[in-house]
């Protein structure tokens, strides 16, 4: 072939893309539903958009120590080599060699590091109302003449995993009310994920979830608290012989200290048809053995432990075993919280679940706080009205408000998340419908907003948290690293404390 005539080929193929590009959607076209054809843009190609991102200084600045030093009261093995992922912490490179806690008289008041002038991204309310957390506020005032421990449970999606974010509002309020240990947790967690002990499984587990009614996998709906349950003998099993099932729990090389010093364990049961046996081990001796008898009832078997154990192993013997629906490491009063990531999960599961057997649990581990936090999972989704979202989470809200009359609920807000756009990370555009249909929805039901989408920075905000450095969200532009979880958490945190500090003004003065 001539010279002239590859030449003419090869133009009339770049006029043929040139107006492809200029006459193709700009958007793209919309195959389903998170699934778009896109051609590039030739003007993007030859005059491309500068990448311009949030600036994040003015947030930083006020948590530059949770960024570039030690994190207070955590224990860190710098030998163990940890990835963060969103299953896994990352190291936090700097070892903590104090390894008690400084008891302290429990504080009432709190003050925020920074001046309640200063808070950078308050609680919200339905016209300004701060009462409805006055009830979950009352008990925290008067914890240390109670004497009880009460829950706070932190529902979420696959952005607290790894005990992201609960981890440090937990030690927190432990630190100023007493209390500690790392709550309540499922025996069977979600393959690949960690929880802030190590936790080691022996035997026939399995889990069961809401996916698991759906399926039709399980014949009932009693999941409890934790939106799930595990048994050491498969369900329906035929089989007449003895199963066997061991849970090993053992200290965390990067973990605060107080979740290492529980006072007491439990284990929510029940439902089954057989007895079996469970027995409290500490390396290989028994510290208690008990027959448990046939159930059919949620049921709670407690252990006082030495808080000085760096290890137990819970194991359990029988031909039958029951639904276990939490163990708990707590203190003997004070306040525990429990990360309860729902892998997938919307936040609109609860009542697929049997709502009589939830409130019975709820009583039972005196829960006095819900944190709802969801949708990064809806983000990719993108519609054009989120309406059935809001009716969705409204509905969940509602039920979950009337399990308990004095149960508080805050919603946490969708954060940001990033989409690659012609080779820039550009905010999706929907964040802002999901986060407007979760705070209508909150408003609606009696229940605080916290906005963690605007206390990120807003829009396009994520690339800033990735290109910070150290890195405060990972590179998939939708989930926090440890330290950028500790610089969200502690925002959240303050806001809290800064409301709850009102309401002792507002009592004071009232009397």
């Amino acid at each position: 072939m001539k010279p002239y005539k590859i030449f003419l080929f090869l133009l009339s193929i770049f006029i043929l893309l040139f107006v492809i590009s200029m006459a193709f959607p700009k958007d793209g076209i919309q195959i389903r539903s998170n699934l778009f054809l896109r051609f590039p843009d030739i003007r993007n190609v030859l005059t491309p958009e500068e990448s311009k991102y949030v600036d994040i200084s003015e947030i930083l600045k006020y948590h530059q120590a949770e960024i570039t030093e030690n994190i207070e009261d955590m224990v860190l093995d710098t030998s163990t080599n940890i990835s963060d992922t969103i299953l896994v912490a990352d190291s936090l490179k700097a070892e903590i060699p104090k390894d008690t806690i400084v008891e302290k008289e429990i504080e009432t008041k709190i003050t925020p590091k920074v001046q309640p002038g200063e808070i950078l991204q308050k609680i919200e309310y339905q016209d300004d109302s701060k009462r409805v957390l006055y009830p979950f506020f009352n008990h925290l005032k008067n914890l240390k003449q109670s004497g009880e421990l009460i829950r706070i449970l932190h529902y979420g999606d696959s952005q607290i995993e790894g005990d992201r974010i609960s981890s440090y509002i937990r030690n927190e309020l432990q630190k100023q009310f007493g209390g500690c240990g790392i709550g309540m947790f499922a025996p069977v967690i979600i393959k690949g994920t960690n929880i802030s002990m190590n936790l080691e499984l022996n035997g026939t587990w399995e889990r069961y979830t809401v996916q698991s009614i759906k399926n039709g996998n399980i014949t009932h709906k009693r999941l409890g608290a934790l939106m799930s349950f595990g048994r050491f003998v498969p369900l329906n099993s035929l089989e007449n012989k003895m199963y066997f099932g061991e849970i090993n729990l053992y200290k965390s090389n990067i973990t605060y200290l107080r979740t290492r010093k529980f006072k007491k364990c439990k284990v929510f049961y029940g439902y089954n048809k057989r007895p079996f046996i469970a027995e409290l081990k500490y390396k290989e001796n028994t510290l208690d053995a008990e027959l448990i008898a046939t159930s059919n009832q949620l049921n709670t078997l407690t252990w006082d432990i030495d808080g000085n154990l760096d290890e137990i192993t819970i194991s359990f013997k029988g031909e039958d075993s029951p639904d276990i629906y939490a163990i708990a490491l707590d203190d003997q009063y004070g306040i525990a919280v429990d990360n309860i990531p729902l892998r997938g999960s919307s936040g609109t599961d609860f009542t697929n679940t049997d709502l009589a057997f939830l409130r019975s649990m709820y009583q039972q581990i005196n829960a006095k706080l819900i944190i709802m936090q969801f949708g990064v999972n809806l983000v990719p989704h993108i519609v054009d009205d989120y309406s059935y979202y809001e009716r969705q989470f409204y509905k969940q809200l509602k039920t979950l408000k009337g399990l308990r009359p004095d149960i508080s609920i805050i919603v946490i807000g969708v954060s940001d998340m990033s989409q690659n756009k012609y080779g820039r990370y550009v905010s999706y555009p929907n964040i802002v419908k999901i986060r407007e249909a979760q705070k209508n929805a909150a408003f609606k039901t009696g229940c605080a907003f916290w906005d963690m989408y605007k206390a990120m920075g807003g829009e396009n905000s994520m690339p800033s948290w990735v290109n910070n450095d150290p890195p405060l969200a990972r590179t998939d532009y939708t989930h926090f690293t440890w330290k950028g979880s500790v610089v969200i958490s502690k925002m959240f945190f303050e806001a809290l404390m800064h409301d709850y500090n009102e309401y002792l003004n507002n009592e004071n003065t009232d009397h």
